[in-house]
């Protein structure tokens, strides 16, 4: 039985990312990059701009457990935050609160 499908995967965009700029708290930036990468990772079934915040990731499929692991690492490279793997279940379950958190960490201003 195979693990991994025979299919290759999507190339990571790390390192062709450019950084965020940064901005003030709620300007939209984290929340934007953090959309574009929850549509990245479960290979665009989630739309860049709907407005799909405040949908609890793993509950509405757009987010499975390998792609979790691939978001927060991703939010943690971006933005040098490390954000615990059982908090994306709990209380930053949504895009919404997942980018209130950076921001809050960052202090509104990102890398």
């Amino acid at each position: 039985m195979w693990l991994f499908s025979k299919k290759s995967p999507a190339k990571s965009d790390f390192a062709t990312a450019s950084p965020a700029v940064a901005e003030a708290p709620g300007s939209g930036s984290v929340l934007d990059m953090l959309r574009a990468t929850v549509s990245r990772i479960s290979r665009d079934h989630l739309p860049p701009k709907v407005s799909t915040c405040a949908l609890h990731l793993l509950d509405s499929g757009y987010v499975d457990s390998l792609s979790a692991t691939e978001l927060l690492a991703d939010i943690e490279h971006r933005y040098g935050v490390r954000i615990d793997e059982m908090d994306i279940v709990g209380r930053l379950c949504t895009i919404e609160a997942l980018a209130r958190e950076i921001e809050s960490r960052t202090g509104g201003f990102t890398k």
